[in-house]
């Protein structure tokens, strides 16, 4: 029971944190009107929406904000840029310590994090199959690349921030 309990948990709060920050950094830089119209002609774009992040790995994340920062350019987009990659590191981790906490042991704590990982990651990769265009948009190609490259993404995320849900897991398994 902790298992799913750590899976729901976790990607229901890697869902609401990702649009949370997806809606601020959009209000900031003035496109969120652009961010709705593309919903409602394109409904799968809240597929990067709500999982996006998943895509970017760790050390990618702190590599752009590195290339961000030091480009000296400060302005609203700026913000906006920062602040969705602030995002992508605060939704996993977030995410990841909620399934720590609510995995009853640490195997469910961790393989509720690693689940909802995996199913983020394939829910941006089958995007190639069911509708390419989507990705064109946010400039990845629609190839099996793309597919396998969010699946590697994902398990990386799913390591990595898997061992914050490890580190608050309730109970000791011995």
């Amino acid at each position: 029971m902790g298992f799913g309990k750590a899976f729901g948990f976790s990607l229901i709060a890697f869902i609401g944190i990702n649009f949370l920050f997806v809606i601020i950094s959009e209000t900031i830089t003035g496109d969120l009107n652009t961010l709705f119209s593309d919903i409602t002609t394109n409904p799968l774009v809240l597929f990067f929406v709500f999982f996006g992040p998943i895509t970017l790995m760790p050390g990618q994340i702190v590599q752009l904000i590195y290339v961000l920062v030091s480009s000296g350019v400060y302005d609203s987009n700026f913000i906006g840029l920062l602040l969705s990659l602030i995002g992508s590191i605060v939704a996993p981790l977030i995410a990841s310590l909620i399934a720590g906490k609510t995995g009853e042991d640490k195997i469910g704590s961790l393989g509720g994090w690693f689940l909802t990982a995996i199913v983020s990651g394939l829910a941006i990769g089958l995007l190639v199959f069911i509708y390419p265009a989507v990705l064109a948009y946010y400039g990845l190609p629609a190839s099996i690349d793309t597919f396998v490259l969010s699946i590697l993404s994902a398990v990386v995320n799913g390591i990595f921030y898997g061992t914050f849900a490890l580190l608050f897991a309730s109970i000791e398994p011995y």
